[in-house]
């Protein structure tokens, strides 16, 4: 991205958000935002898609005049839903000859995975490392300037969803203006916002959004299982206005202003007064009656996420449960979890000035996703961005720019709207890792056959 930008565009059920972040010494920077609340998008998916259009434009123009940047290239987030996890085993032989592995080595036995797919319907939108093997020997995290003479293997996780919905979310951000250059799953995301213990031992990530809830578990360093439900905040809201006979909206801002999730923490003295919709008068109510109503549908919530989780095959969180996304605001919603389990428990909200609220941990953490993979493109050691590293582009200002579409993911960039129109996808070459120009781009052939 020119600069070192990284633009990260979240399209969630309630608003779009879009972040402009770069890369810092320990982690990232934040150097504008905006956000358009809208109907258009439904579950996390394209509803209306002109009203998401016009979201989207609006939200990217909000972005570009807090950050001063002509934003051109995005990243774009998938949500969970319709989302299917999958591991694999892939390998590139050496046929005995010595060879120190590059990034490019390591490009090729994940990129190689998706010649595999072979279903019509299903589209392939993560290949994410689980453990290298070299030469069947040595099991590492990263091979690089490792020699092997045999092979490199990898176990890997990928991650699909429907073409369709993969098509829809494309065509609408590119038709705005911009070139989507990756796409990263929130399955994959939300690794960025735990610590490495958590990571390690076994933890679950929970957010909760306005129309759909995202359960994603994390152990031995990576990616196990993910799933979603729809049930969320909206649903919060549905409950709090039918209990107090108010209007939608008005019970969107009670519950903003009053609302607590825990009933035993609630206060009968925080009273508040509802004009009811078949009458003039105000009725007045306390905290702690409010609280009962979204107690209740909080707690199902959790149970379902119990649900998923079993259905995972997992039956202890060692590394805590993380709870996330705009439905975290709730007053109790962490107390109320801790009353449930007996595994620790904490609300996760981004750190970088100008996002502090969980409903932004999905847009910060597909920028993470980027510049992690920026890192092993550009064959530096992964680091975890909460800890100081070595900012890497410091010697690499005068080198021609790295075209992100030469990337792991060789995502579904440069999206022409009109499917009759050919594809068109740079081929930009980084000084340290010339690529044959004489081989035809996997990006285009991947994106042909996407709009055939």
């Amino acid at each position: 991205m020119e600069e070192h930008y990284y633009v990260a565009i979240d399209i969630g059920s309630a608003s779009v958000k879009v972040i402009v972040g770069e890369k810092f010494h320990n982690g990232i920077n934040v150097i504008g935002t905006g956000q358009t609340f809208t109907d258009g998008i439904r579950r996390g998916v394209i509803d209306d898609f002109d009203v998401a259009q016009h979201a989207i434009k609006d939200t990217i123009k909000k972005a570009q005049i807090a950050s001063g940047i002509d934003i051109k290239e995005v990243f774009v987030k998938m949500p969970i839903i319709h989302t299917e996890i999958h591991d694999v085993t892939n390998e590139i032989a050496f046929n005995g000859e010595s060879t120190e592995i590059t990034g490019q080595h390591i490009e090729e036995v994940l990129e190689s995975i998706r010649d595999k797919n072979t279903t019509d319907d299903i589209e392939i939108i993560g290949v994410y490392p689980r453990i290298f093997r070299v030469d069947d020997i040595h099991e590492v995290s990263d091979p690089k300037d490792m020699v092997a003479t045999q092979s490199l293997a990898v176990d890997a996780g990928v991650i699909t969803t429907h073409r369709s919905l993969l098509i829809n979310t494309l065509k609408c951000v590119e038709s705005c203006g911009v070139e989507v250059l990756d796409v990263y799953s929130d399955a994959y995301n939300y690794m960025n916002i735990l610590t490495p213990t958590e990571v390690e031992l076994g933890a679950c990530v929970i957010d909760i959004g306005d129309q759909l809830t995202q359960v994603a578990y994390y152990e031995r360093g990576t990616l196990f299982d993910a799933d979603s439900f729809p049930v969320a905040g909206a649903h919060i809201t549905g409950d709090i206005a039918q209990a107090l006979n108010t209007s939608y909206d008005k019970a969107e801002k009670i519950k903003e202003q009053y609302g607590h999730a825990f009933f035993d923490l609630a206060s009968e003295q925080d009273v508040f007064h509802v004009v009811q919709n078949d009458s003039n008068e105000e009725v007045a109510f306390n905290q702690k009656e409010l609280s009962d109503f979204i107690e209740a549908r909080v707690e199902e919530i959790f149970l379902e996420v119990f649900d998923l989780l079993q259905d995972m095959g997992i039956d202890k969180i060692n590394g805590g449960f993380v709870i996330t996304g705009g439905s975290a605001n709730l007053l109790g919603i962490k107390e109320l979890l801790m009353d449930m389990v007996n595994e620790k428990v904490r609300v996760h909200v981004p750190v970088q000035m100008g996002i502090r609220k969980p409903e932004f941990s999905s847009s910060i953490a597909t920028i993470s996703s980027g510049i992690n993979f920026d890192e092993l493109l550009d064959y530096v050691t992964i680091s975890n961005h909460e800890t100081q590293t070595e900012d890497v582009y410091i010697e690499q200002e005068n080198k021609p720019k790295q075209n992100r579409l030469d990337g792991f993911f060789k995502r579904k960039n440069q999206v022409n709207v009109d499917p009759g129109e050919s594809v068109v996808v740079k081929n930009e070459t980084h000084d340290d890792s010339v690529r044959q120009d004489e081989q035809p781009s996997m990006m285009k052939k991947i994106m042909k056959s996407l709009f055939e």
